[in-house]
């Protein structure tokens, strides 16, 4: 049984957990009051803690978004730090840490984004009809369809002007 002395040496009346505190003194055998009185400033078996117990300690878990050095120097890019068109980021990439509870992940699977035509950020690629532009229309222009239509940018550039034509253009009875 662990004596347990109130900061307020005349207190009397409940106290963590329900333990009664009778003149500022109480008893208790439960591990969790015990821990809890000593990170409280509470005085247990005659020693009173000016620090935290270092199961009570917490530890601040850095953001991402400002780390400078990382032990491997190969360039990295994450989506959810530095989010690109065609990217599947999570909700608040960029704006919040990627880490914490105000950025929610899409998973893997979900469509890739693109620019929103209105103007209005991103959305899922298959949230964007349009119909392909004229198999004689500009390779640009070619290759800006591809993108919204979930090619990465790259791969469409790579592609020639029939090649992506082939792909995205419209057959007869489809």
């Amino acid at each position: 049984m662990a004596r347990i002395e109130s900061p307020n040496r005349n207190y009397t009346g409940p106290g963590p957990a329900g333990v009664h505190f009778q003149d500022g003194v109480a008893e208790s055998d439960d591990p969790a009051v015990i821990s809890y009185c000593q990170g409280a400033g509470y005085t247990v078996n005659g020693q009173t803690y000016t620090d935290t117990p270092p199961a009570a300690r917490t530890v601040d878990v850095p953001d991402p978004r400002f780390v400078s050095a990382v032990a491997d120097p190969a360039p990295l890019r994450d989506a959810a730090v530095d989010p690109q068109p065609g990217d599947v980021p999570p909700s608040n990439a960029g704006h919040a840490n990627p880490h914490g509870p105000l950025v929610v992940a899409p998973g893997i699977g979900a469509p890739p984004v693109v620019e929103n035509p209105d103007g209005d950020g991103l959305v899922a690629a298959t949230e964007v009809r349009q119909e392909p532009p004229a198999k004689s229309a500009s390779k640009a222009t070619w290759v800006d369809y591809a993108v919204s239509q979930g090619m990465p940018r790259d791969e469409a550039e790579a592609a020639t002007r029939d090649e992506l034509a082939a792909t995205y253009s419209r057959t007869e009875g489809s």
